[in-house]
């Protein structure tokens, strides 16, 4: 790990003095773009370093902690402890998991139940409605058929009466 360098005195502020001195010039293309090379040049040669440096102190951390026996034996139960939370953990979040899972299953299946209740209950007050509607225009068509017909037939009766009643006249 890198470590971060601290100042060792108290830092100091300071009043701005005012000058008459003349301002630099501006620069030139010339030095701008030499300014710019030379940035891209430190910063060519600084990324592999930092990245070597990096790894040897991440290799240094990786080997130290195996130096002695002891160190060894520490380092494996606290590796051994790690796991065993680590595990621990995964085994809690997964029994949440599952058992929110199966609340969510119940739940979604006692909604369908209802709603697949519900919709029978209607579905079965809509039929029985309509058999009756049915039953009720059925048997008034019926009386209805009867009355025509029993209209109809005195009809036929009276013409066959008369046309008895004519044909005798006649005959006599």
């Amino acid at each position: 790990m890198a470590t971060a360098t601290k100042s060792k005195g108290p830092t100091k502020t300071t009043a701005k003095k005012t000058t008459t001195a003349a301002k630099p010039a501006p620069k030139t293309n010339a030095e701008i773009a030499r300014e710019r090379a030379l940035q891209t040049a430190e910063t060519a040669v600084d990324i592999p370093v930092g990245a070597a440096l990096t790894m040897y102190e991440r290799a240094t951390e990786a080997v130290e902690p195996f130096g002695t026996q002891s160190k060894r034996e520490a380092e494996l139960k606290r590796v051994r402890t790690q796991l065993r939370r680590e595990l621990n953990k995964v085994e809690r979040r997964g029994g949440t998991a599952r058992r929110r899972a199966v609340q969510r299953a119940k739940r979604t299946r006692n909604r369908l139940e209802r709603e697949v209740k519900q919709q029978r209950r209607s579905l079965e007050t809509t039929v029985r409605r309509n058999r009756r509607r049915a039953e009720t225009e059925l048997k008034r068509f019926e009386k209805e058929l009867n009355r025509t017909r029993d209209d109809a037939e005195k009809r036929v009766r009276e013409l066959v009466d008369r046309g008895q009643g004519e044909g005798t006249k006649a005959a006599a």
